[in-house]
């Protein structure tokens, strides 16, 4: 089909308000009946309200360098940064009714509707990928640019009562892959499946087999939603869009929406503070945030005691150690002092960064005092309040206790002795008040500095995830289908339940219990290579000797896990299991950070880990094929909690390095 053709096809079916079927009763052929989407017409139902829902995060939009209409190189990241996106793939040449026209039409009356609702066209951007970068120059998508801006005005003319001065075009923006080479990638990222179909003489045609998904996308880069065919609709799509501005606190009918957007969402961003995005490239860029734009908004912790999050229990808590509003507050000042440490420069916040997933993003293993290097990798401390094996070895069984091995840890924050932490927490004067309150009149001791860290870290309890609603509350919707077939393979072929354990009305993820997969052997007995390929600055690397990594004050220590606690030779390189809530959040993975993706993990039990004589009769070779880690991997980025932006911003109340504030 031509561009004029497929021009008019849509004009066409933009004129059409509430069609059931497309036929040809007028014409002489035999009449061809087919039905329409329920995006040309109105929804038989009435669209769930904005913000009476969540959509949860189900995925990261990935990267790709492609071109726009003038033939310049552009970044998704770059574009979609700070405006709430709609991403479809599609081609010009596309003559099914239900495929790139009905995404042409719906985005069409997505502009036209989103111009009469003041300030959401600020927000909002349309950007159509074509995969057919053989027909869909440059040149040509700018015609069909300017073909849908010319669309759109034509179907003004029920509104003249609106004043235009006070409407504002939501942004289209047409792409198109550089190259095959350069297309396949991106369509991978997007799980997008294209084949080119074949004419009946065995010649290759122009026309391609698709099946559509449109994509929404926030400001942070995140995927929070993904339409089939079915629910494709204007309605949905724009009460999504609301939803999302609802959640971060932007009134639609504001005149200045846009610099309150990017302040929000600077607070409460999630990962590092610079991302690192392309870091591998020369021409990286560095999106960097400064610490003084760390400043959010209190929430209630304490509501997830009576009302535990969709898919985790209740909150187990201990007798003599009640939570209490606080001591939550209590405990989050002495988590983020940095006093508490020997020469008054780490916290247990710089091992445990709120807005890295409560871990340390950017290190396989996190820097303590005087920057030596931690032995392990740092764990998450959400829904810590459900482990009954605390640190990768299992070696403590409650927060009360477990607390007190990092701030004596040589090589973390190094206080010389339990009695010259609570000398030292004794001496600030600001904490006598605060604990006097929190312990009915008590000062700071051995018992209550481990009371209040413990229930700070107690209510950093994060559930509700897409999953637990897909789960749980029977929302078909909540996960895509690749998400959905991940979770049987997790369940099946992978056999990852059989540890990271799912119960009938809840699922922590994990079993508690220690297993032996062969990383922490084979670590132990590899010979270590006598040159190390490193990553020195964007795009440059250099092969670094061990020596000099030595020298430099990087010494190996070894690990065998458990036996150190046990002394039991079959506990040699045991770890525990760690839960997988959030766990899109907490990369790098394993007890020693050594995976930096979710991909990598799954790699390693593909193979089956490491064989040696005491490992887990559990771990085996998969057999997993690439469609399928790909599926467990959309599985497993569903589990990350509603109420994540929510614990950030709480934490960021709280100055770091500074107790001295007024919290009021």
């Amino acid at each position: 089909m031509s561009y004029s053709n497929l021009k008019i096809a849509v004009l066409v079916l933009t004129s059409v308000l509430s069609p059931a079927v497309i036929s040809a009763e007028q014409s002489q052929e035999q009449p061809v009946v087919q039905m329409l989407a329920p995006g040309y017409g109105e929804l038989d139902f009435v669209a769930p309200k904005a913000g009476s829902y969540k959509l949860p995060a189900l995925g990261d939009a990935q990267n790709a360098k492609v071109l726009d209409v003038d033939s310049n190189y552009v970044q998704y990241h770059k574009l979609f940064k700070g405006k709430y996106t709609v991403l479809n793939f599609m081609y010009s040449q596309c003559n099914d009714v239900n495929g790139c026209p009905l995404s042409h039409l719906v985005f069409n009356r997505i502009r036209q509707e989103a111009k009469m609702i003041p300030g959401l066209s600020e927000h909002l951007q349309l950007v159509s990928m074509s995969f057919d970068q053989k027909n869909d120059t440059p040149e040509v998508l700018k015609l069909l640019s300017e073909g849908a801006h010319d669309e759109h005005e034509g179907h003004g003319g029920g509104h003249e009562h609106h004043n235009m001065a006070t409407e504002k075009e939501v942004p289209w923006t047409y792409l198109t892959a550089e190259s095959q080479e350069t297309l396949m990638p991106i369509l991978e990222d997007y799980n997008q499946s294209i084949q080119l179909k074949i004419n009946d003489d065995g010649t290759e045609s122009e026309a391609f087999s698709h099946i559509m998904r449109v994509f929404l996308i926030d400001p942070e880069l995140k995927i929070r939603n993904i339409y089939s065919v079915s629910f494709l609709h204007p309605d949905i799509i724009i009460n999504d869009v609301k939803t999302l501005l609802l959640e971060d606190n932007i009134a639609l009918d504001s005149k200045n929406n846009t610099a309150n957007l990017e302040k929000k969402r600077l607070e409460v961003r999630v990962g590092p503070g610079d991302s690192k995005k392309e870091y591998y490239s020369k021409d990286y860029t560095t999106d960097s945030l400064s610490i003084t734009m760390r400043k959010g908004q209190k929430t209630d912790l304490l509501k997830v005691l009576q009302h535990p999050p969709l898919g985790l229990p209740a909150i187990p808590v201990p007798e003599d150690n009640p939570i209490t509003i606080e001591k939550i507050e209590l405990g989050k000042r002495l988590f983020f002092d940095r006093r508490l440490s020997l020469n008054n420069t780490n916290s247990c916040a710089m091992c445990h960064i709120p807005e890295q997933g409560f871990t340390n993003n950017e290190l396989e293993k996190p820097l303590g005092f005087e920057g030596r290097i931690v032995r392990r990798n740092s764990p998450t401390i959400y829904n810590t309040a459900y482990l009954t094996a605390l640190f990768h070895d299992g070696r403590e069984t409650n927060l009360e206790n477990q607390v007190w091995s990092p701030l004596l840890a040589r090589n973390e924050m190094a206080m010389p002795s339990i009695g010259k932490v609570v000398e030292k927490v004794q001496s600030l004067p600001e904490y006598s008040d605060l604990f006097a309150k929190a312990f009915n009149g008590e000062a700071a001791s051995f018992v209550t500095i481990g009371q209040a860290l413990a229930t700070y870290q107690r209510v950093l309890v994060s559930g509700n995830s897409a999953f637990d609603r897909w789960y749980f509350a029977k929302e078909e919707q909540a996960i895509s289908d690749s998400a959905q077939r991940g979770f049987k393979l997790f369940q099946g072929k992978a056999n990852c339940i059989a540890c990271h354990s799912v119960n009938e009305d809840y699922a922590l993820f994990t079993d508690n219990q220690l297993h032996n997969t062969g990383l922490g052997w084979n670590i132990s007995m590899s010979k270590e290579p006598e040159y190390e390929r490193m990553l020195v600055a964007p795009g440059h690397y250099v092969n670094m000797k061990k020596s000099t990594k030595i020298k430099a004050g990087y010494i190996p220590i070894s690990d065998l896990g458990q036996y150190e606690v046990t002394q039991n030779p079959d506990d040699r390189w045991r770890y525990r299991t760690p839960s997988l809530r959030n766990i899109a959040l907490t990369a790098p993975y394993m007890h020693d950070g050594s995976f930096s993706s979710l991909e990598q993990v799954i790699a390693f039990y593909n193979q089956g880990g490491f064989a040696n004589v005491t490992q887990s009769p559990l771990i085996k070779p998969l057999g997993l094929s690439e469609d399928e880690v790909t599926d467990i991997v959309s599985f497993l980025k569903t589990l990350t909690g509603d109420n994540v932006e929510a614990l950030i911003s709480d934490a960021f109340t709280t100055p770091v390095g500074d107790t001295t504030y007024d919290a009021h």
